[in-house]
């Protein structure tokens, strides 16, 4: 059972640690399920994914499907407790929603290949306060939270520069959300490891 306070729970793809983060909470718990995999036009296998997670959910627990705006969720709903699942397509939909702003899908490699170093760094930061805004949305309301991450960092470096930009982003955010955590577990084979 998860305490107050902020956990991180880190895993490869299909390691287990969202099942794990479910776990942490009673079936009891008013509980807000923070799906960040948001598409507006998903395919028939990511339909079938979102299936099964929400089938191992309580019914008790509502689903909130977002990636924006996680702070003002925190801030606005005091319930029993938040799951982020997860933080890495949070990341992702901040980056492709500010990105695509910029140019079209089609042309985001050429458009990535031509911007500068300073324009990545603004972009960055934009998507990793948005990232210390829930971390301090979690703090001012001292909820109870579990934050699930991919962990990225143990493959090769990526072939695009779209890909080693993202990659990046990632081990910023799961490094912020680590840093901020009371308690860190990494999943590997559905066997959670606590870090600390």
């Amino acid at each position: 059972m998860v305490q107050k306070g902020l956990t991180f729970i880190i895993g490869g793809t299909k390691s287990g640690k969202s099942a794990f983060a479910e776990d942490l909470f009673s079936r009891d718990e008013r509980i807000c399920y923070v799906a960040t995999g948001v598409s507006e036009h998903p395919d028939t296998e990511m339909q079938l994914r979102i299936k099964r997670h929400q089938a191992r959910r309580s019914a008790k627990w509502q689903t909130a499907e977002q990636f924006k705006n996680l702070d003002k969720l925190v801030m606005n709903n005091q319930l029993d407790g938040y799951l982020i699942d997860d933080l890495t397509m949070m990341v992702t939909n901040l980056f492709y929603q500010r990105i695509l702003t910029q140019t079209k899908s089609e042309q985001l490699d050429d458009y990535l290949m031509s911007i500068g170093w300073e324009k990545l760094g603004e972009l960055s930061d934009e998507i990793l306060n948005a990232v210390k805004r829930l971390l301090a949305a979690q703090l001012a309301t001292k909820q109870k939270m579990v934050i699930v991450s991919d962990e990225v960092g143990l493959g090769v470096v990526p072939a695009t520069k779209q890909t080693r930009i993202l990659r990046d982003l990632y081990g910023q955010a799961n490094q912020l959300v680590a840093k901020a955590a009371e308690q860190a577990y990494f999943v590997i084979s559905g066997l959670p490891q606590k870090l600390k």
